[in-house]
């Protein structure tokens, strides 16, 4: 649970920090998520919770996630 925590946060700094990495003139992959955080509200300790970011490429070329590394 935890490293799926982890991947969703590298997911998300990728998507903020991302458009700086893969080019500000507005060519190549640009990867946005529609929906930047999820509330699970009140959990029962012990239950298993999974939620989908849906990752997009706005760009105008193929969006290659090779790896992610989770702060």
């Amino acid at each position: 649970m935890k490293k799926l925590v982890l991947v969703f946060i590298g997911l998300l700094s990728l998507a903020f920090f991302g458009n700086v990495v893969l080019g500000q003139d507005g060519k190549g992959p640009r990867m946005t998520v529609a929906e930047r955080e999820f509330d699970f509200k009140e959990v029962k300790e012990g239950a298993v919770l999974e939620h989908t970011f849906k990752i997009l490429n706005k760009g105008d070329e193929p969006l290659k996630i090779i790896s992610v590394k989770p702060g």
